[in-house]
Formats: C-alpha cells, sequence, structure tokens
C-alpha cells in the first residue's frame, strides 16, 4: 500500500501524529537564546516532534520532518526543506530541531517512506518566536 500518515490509526497506512505541541504550534525553545545567526539573521531553534505508530506493512526506510519558510504552501520531500531523522523501520516518538526566523511562521510536515512511497503527518505550524539576543 502506499505510505500515508494520518493521526487515525489504519494497520495499511504509515501512522504519525504531532506530540506536544499547543494550537497546532511548535515554538521555540527556552527563551529565544537557542538557535543562531544565519546571514546576520537569528533563527531561533525549534523542537518538532512526531510519533510513527504504524509502518503500512512495509519497512519505514526514512521518515524525518519537511518545511517550508511560509505560512500558505503544503511542504513535502521534493518541496521545501527536509531533515532526515533516521533511516530505519521504528513505531514510536521521534524529533528533530529546526532553525527558524524570527518574528516568521513556517509550514511543517513529519513524512515517513516505506517501499510504496512517501506517507505525511498533519500540517503544522513553526513559529519563530519574537526574541533574538541582540
Amino acid at each position: 500500500n502506499m505510505a500515508s500518515i494520518s493521526s487515525k490509526p489504519s494497520a495499511k497506512k504509515i501512522q504519525t501524529a504531532f506530540k506536544s505541541t499547543s494550537n497546532n504550534i511548535f515554538r521555540p525553545l527556552g527563551d529565544g537564546g537557542n538557535g543562531e545567526y544565519i546571514d546576520n539573521v537569528w533563527h531561533n531553534t525549534v523542537r518538532c516532534s512526531a510519533n510513527i505508530t504504524d509502518n503500512g506493512g512495509s519497512a519505514i526506510i526514512e521518515y524525518g520532518f519537511c518545511w517550508v519558510e511560509n505560512n500558505t504552501e503544503t511542504p513535502t520531500v521534493e518541496k521545501g526543506n527536509k531533515i532526515k531523522v533516521g533511516t530505519s523501520d521504528i513505531t514510536g516518538d521521534y524529533s528533530a530541531d529546526i532553525l527558524v526566523r524570527t518574528g516568521k511562521s513556517y509550514h511543517v510536515r513529519a513524512y515517513a517512506r516505506n517501499s510504496s512511497g512517501v506517507g505525511y503527518g498533519e500540517l503544522k505550524s513553526a513559529f519563530g518566536g519574537s526574541l533574538s539576543p541582540r
């Protein structure tokens, strides 16, 4: 079966659910001091977390997060940025830190790939916060 991710359990689909989000928004870690400058613009570190509950009947070969630097588009592994968290057939929790520009909202999705294709989690937002060290 083609891999797909949703928050409703199904034995035939890869299942993921985002964890620990407030109003579906991932927010920066700490007080704005966790991050780095990219092209002289501060980016806060935002931790994204997801949970894979079902591999869809075929071993997962890659999983992670993908995101776009706006809050209008839907990210895919081909469109936007991607962070590969692992390449093993897992179920359970995983997380990754991404850098989000201060004051900007990004769209983020968890993804998992098996031999049938790529499945995605629900569309979430990541907010870069309003604090920077300067």
